[in-house]
Order: C-alpha cells, then sequence, then structure tokens
C-alpha cells in the first residue's frame, strides 16, 4: 500500500472515530501504546487491523483494505470498542438495538462454527473407532462413512472428492487419531489442492480437537453436528423453524467460547473467518442475552400453537403422528393418505423440519389429521432434540404415533434403534402404547429381502400404494382404541334429518335400506363420545 492510500485511509479513520478521540487514547493505554503524534498513526492503523482481523506487525506488511471495506468495518466496530471501553472503565454504555445485536452475534458466530455460503471440496475422515462410547454397535464403519458423506452431499455446492476410514482408540485426544496417523493425514491434506475442508464423522468434536486439526492441517474441521447444523439453516422455512434451529446453535456455540479463551491458540479461528475483538465476559453476556429473546419468541409461536391444538380437540379430529429416520418417506406417506398434491416430497435428508397438518379420510369415513415431522438421526445431540421439542409436541400429543422404517435401507437396524431411543426420551408411557410399526420402501426390496423383515410389522410402499389399505385399517383400529370415538349401527327413518345429522358431525362408513322396512335406513357410523351424546339428547325430545 503506497503512503498517499495510506494516508487517505486515514483521513477516514479520524472522520469516524473523531467523536471518540477518548477510546482511542484508552485503546493506546490498554494496549501499552504512547499517543504521540507519529505512533499515532500505527495506534490507527492496529485498531483497524484489530477490528479486521488482520493484526500484523508493520504498515509495510499491513494488508491492504479498500476504502469501502475500511469504512464498513470501522463503522461497525464503533459499538464494540465502546462495549471494549465500558467493560474496563465501568461507564454506561447506550442500549444496544436487535439490529446491532444479531449483527455482532453472526460476526462472532463466524468464529466458532461458521460454514461459508460457498461450495467446498471435502475429505471426509470417518474414525475406525474399536471401543468405548462411540465404538460402532448395529452398524459399520463403511455405513456410517455412507451416512456422513450424505449429511456433506446435502450442502448446496459441497462435494466429497475424497473419502477414508481411519483406524483410531484416541478419538478422545486433541489429535483424534494416533500419531502414526496423524503425520499421515497431515501430508496428505496439507500437499493436496484438491480439498478445501475436512469433516470428521463423529457426532460433536470439540474446541481443542476442532483447534488442533485446524492448525495442522491449515483447513476448516467440520463434526457432523456443524454439518446437521448447517443442513436445518439451509432447511428451515417458518419462522417457528428458522427460531428453532437458531435456539439448537446457543449451546453449541457456548460449548466452543473455549475455542477463542483459555490458552488455545488462535490463528486456527482465522481459518473460519478471524478473530472478533470482544471479551469472554461480552460473548457469554450475547449468547444469553440472545438464548433468552429466542425463548420468549418461540412461546408467542408455541402459545398460537396450542390455539390450533386446541381446536382440533373441540372438533373431535384425532390426530396421527408420522415420525421416523430422516429420508425414511414420511411426506409421501402423507401425500399417499390424504392425496394432497401440494406436497411436494424431496428424496434429501431432513427436507421436513416444520410440523405441518394435513387432513385425510380412512375407508370409514372417518377424519384424521396427519402430523409430518422433522426427521431423527443417530447421535441426534439432545441440545438439538431440545431446541425442537415445542415443535414435537404435536407429535407427542397426537393420538397415535406411526414410525416409518425404510426397508431398503442397509443400515435400517441402527435407525430402528435410533428412533426407538429418541422416542423413548419423548412419549410418555402411555403414549409408547400407542405407536404403529411400519416398513415403508418395501417395493425396492426382492422378495428374498422381504422374506427376511418382521413379519409383525405393516408392509407398504408409499409409492406404489401397497399396504396403504391394511395400514388404513390399523389406523383406525387404534383411534378407536385411544379416542373418545366409538363404533355405532343406527337404525334412523328414511330422508330424515338424522341422516343429515349424522354425515355433518360423524364419519358415515355405510348406509343401507332396512331389509325388514324399506323406510328405514341401516347407517354403520364412528362417532365421538360427546356427539353421541348430542346426538341422543337432540333426538330422543323429538320423540
Amino acid at each position: 500500500m503506497t503512503y498517499s492510500i495510506y494516508c487517505r485511509n486515514l483521513s477516514i479513520i479520524r472522520q469516524l472515530f473523531k467523536s471518540n478521540s477518548a477510546l482511542i487514547s484508552q485503546w493506546c493505554k490498554l494496549n501499552n501504546q504512547s499517543c504521540t503524534t507519529y505512533e499515532k498513526f500505527q495506534v490507527e492503523r492496529n485498531i483497524v487491523c484489530s477490528v479486521s482481523g488482520n493484526v500484523i506487525g508493520s504498515v509495510a506488511h499491513w494488508k491492504p483494505l479498500t476504502l469501502l471495506n475500511c469504512f464498513d468495518r470501522l463503522l461497525k466496530s464503533q459499538r464494540r470498542l465502546r462495549a471494549t471501553h465500558s467493560a474496563y472503565t465501568g461507564s454506561a454504555t447506550a442500549p444496544v438495538s436487535d439490529k446491532e445485536d444479531e449483527q455482532e452475534y453472526n460476526e462472532y458466530l463466524r468464529e466458532i462454527c461458521a460454514i461459508p455460503g460457498m461450495g467446498q471440496r471435502v475429505l471426509v475422515i470417518q474414525p475406525d473407532i474399536k471401543g468405548g462410547s462411540r465404538k460402532y454397535v448395529l452398524t459399520t464403519k463403511e455405513l456410517k462413512l455412507e451416512e456422513t458423506c450424505t449429511l456433506v452431499h446435502t450442502l448446496p455446492n459441497w462435494k466429497v472428492v475424497s473419502k477414508k476410514i481411519v483406524r483410531t482408540d484416541f478419538e478422545n485426544t486433541s489429535e483424534v487419531f494416533g500419531s502414526g496417523n496423524f503425520e499421515v493425514l497431515k501430508n496428505e491434506i496439507t500437499s493436496s489442492r484438491n480439498i478445501s475442508a475436512v469433516v470428521i464423522g463423529i457426532d460433536k468434536l470439540n474446541g481443542l480437537q476442532i483447534n488442533t486439526l485446524q492448525e495442522a492441517w491449515g483447513l476448516p474441521v467440520y463434526d457432523r453436528y456443524t454439518i446437521v447444523l448447517q443442513i436445518f439453516k439451509d432447511h428451515a422455512q417458518s419462522p417457528e423453524a428458522k427460531l428453532q434451529v437458531a435456539l439448537a446453535e446457543i449451546p453449541y456455540v457456548r460449548s466452543r467460547l473455549m475455542l477463542i479463551h483459555g490458552g488455545f491458540q488462535t490463528e486456527a479461528a482465522h481459518i473460519v473467518g478471524g478473530v472478533t475483538p470482544m471479551t469472554l465476559d461480552r460473548r457469554r453476556m450475547l449468547l444469553n442475552r440472545r438464548e433468552s429473546k429466542l425463548k420468549k419468541q418461540l412461546e408467542a409461536l408455541h402459545s398460537k400453537r396450542q390455539e390450533v391444538r386446541l381446536l382440533r380437540c373441540r372438533n373431535n379430529v384425532p390426530t396421527v403422528a408420522i415420525v421416523g429416520y430422516t429420508n425414511c418417506g414420511k411426506t409421501t406417506l402423507i401425500k399417499a393418505l390424504t392425496e394432497d398434491e401440494t406436497l411436494t416430497p424431496e428424496n434429501k435428508l431432513f427436507a421436513t423440519l416444520d410440523v405441518t397438518a394435513h387432513q385425510g379420510l380412512l375407508a370409514s369415513m372417518m377424519k384424521v389429521t396427519y402430523i409430518d415431522t422433522v426427521g431423527f438421526i443417530s447421535d441426534m445431540p439432545i441440545t438439538l432434540l431440545d431446541a425442537f421439542r415445542a415443535t414435537l409436541e404435536d407429535a407427542l400429543m397426537a393420538d397415535l404415533v406411526i414410525h416409518i422404517r425404510d426397508a431398503s435401507h442397509p443400515d435400517r437396524k441402527l435407525q430402528i434403534i435410533s428412533v426407538h431411543k429418541t422416542l423413548e426420551n419423548l412419549l410418555s408411557e402411555e403414549k409408547k402404547k400407542n405407536v404403529i410399526e411400519v416398513y415403508n420402501k418395501t417395493d425396492l426390496l426382492s422378495p428374498e429381502e422381504a422374506a427376511l423383515l418382521d413379519p409383525s410389522v405393516i408392509q407398504i410402499s408409499a409409492v406404489t400404494g401397497q399396504g396403504l389399505a391394511e395400514l388404513g385399517k390399523a389406523i383406525e383400529k387404534g383411534l378407536l382404541a385411544t379416542t373418545n370415538h366409538l363404533k355405532k349401527v343406527f337404525r334412523i327413518p328414511n330422508n330424515h334429518q338424522m341422516l343429515r345429522w349424522l354425515q355433518q358431525e360423524a364419519a358415515v362408513n355405510s348406509i343401507t335400506p332396512d331389509p325388514r322396512d324399506s323406510q328405514y335406513l341401516i347407517a354403520e357410523v364412528i362417532i365421538s363420545h360427546s356427539a353421541y351424546g348430542r346426538f341422543c339428547s337432540t333426538f330422543s325430545r323429538k320423540k
């Protein structure tokens, strides 16, 4: 950068900080800098560089910042400088707006678990863990690797360019792998020009592990939780889903605070966006304030959802929640059961994050509300599940739960166990009795493979319609057992208002002439207890 351009940048700096000369002086004192005319140039330059995350030793090595970037970054930093000044001096600061709070949080977030908006060429490493709590049970290292690769491919413009399984007994150490394998990986990654990021197929790496790997490899390193969290961000559509994803992010970010503060080297933080000049207490306060704000916003949406749920109860329409492992075909099944052409199932992980309700009719003409839910995944962090608990309440409070199993998936045993473990934490003992197990995608199996499935589980194909009639009967039977609905047969006068009343207030399954008297009809209906009471009260008085 030439001296003239540098001076023009400094003129902008002076304009921005004209009213904040005291802050510059305070910054000098905090950093043991003198305030001579000559050295003030250096001080101002250091402020700019601190803001941008490009702290270097001298003007000659200062990475050029355009006037626009210089202006923009300094403008954004004024409030943080005041906050830092206040933290040291105890002076009061102006109230922080929600917009500023959001901006500051997003900048901080980039250091911790940011994923660039651009695509990545990814090396996926699946640790082959032989013992401990992370030992593979009911699955294999190969299947776990394929699932991690599928997660990566779900992100827009992300491509797995290489994948490998690496043996380790040291998954809890800072380097994750033994010294020999770690050195081999380091040489391979640092010498490759085709890799821009590394994904480790472990549910959650700690801050020290992330820091160590990024420093050694010179590339951003992500775990499965970070990838899943980013997929959730990309797929969240409704305000409620976006709020829940943001809330799920807070515990993860909080657990990574020590990546920046706590003795770890901070050079690795530059790999994911630079070091934001913010004190540890300031970061904690920012997280706590954001968490409180998100919970309040979710509580307001939760109240609205409760109102909708109460309305369903008043209308006596039973609810059926569809749950299962991600991409098992939940939305496709609901589309088949409701014949709702507006539903557009997608063949990708976590396509559905919003819990949605869809009206349908059983063969008996009984009205049913089907609840579509977010998919589950193995090793799903409890913090992620807790954030979506408010949404999952619709499923938890449903009259009946249908667990969809992907019969065609090679890892279906692990998927089934993972869903059962999740439901174990969510459902009451009474609700656990109201779960119907269903194998989906049986059209993708050979007769020999289908013969190996559990015969006690209903087998269907939501695409071809195979087994849907049997499933409909099981749903009706389950709802009659768990709700206040009754099967009744009425003998009513032909063309009488009783029939019109039943057609409006109950599910009329069939109407046939009375063989003994053509003036009467035999009506088979499914009716709620409350509607049956109103029917008896209304028409008994008219007799």
